[in-house]
């Protein structure tokens, strides 16, 4: 059976091409890019810092979606 760690937790998920994440990993990341782009939509001055502090996703988190393309942001 082919086995990998989940990038960001660590636990055990099958291996599947371009997965990198477990379940609720990506249920997290996709409830915390719906949180960003509710709050860009509301506020579209915010900076990352307000986006963090008011929606409550990490800093590292808001970058990562900036530099993959998925939050277009200023």
């Amino acid at each position: 059976m082919n086995v990998d760690n989940c990038k960001g937790c660590g636990r055990l998920k099958l291996k599947k091409p371009g997965h990198l994440f477990c379940a609720d990993c990506m249920s997290a990341q996709s409830d915390d890019l719906r949180k960003i782009k509710e709050y860009i939509l509301r506020h579209p001055l915010a900076t990352v810092l307000d986006i963090h502090r008011e929606a409550g996703v990490p800093i590292k988190a808001i970058h990562d979606f900036i530099r993959d393309d998925r939050v277009q942001y200023r």
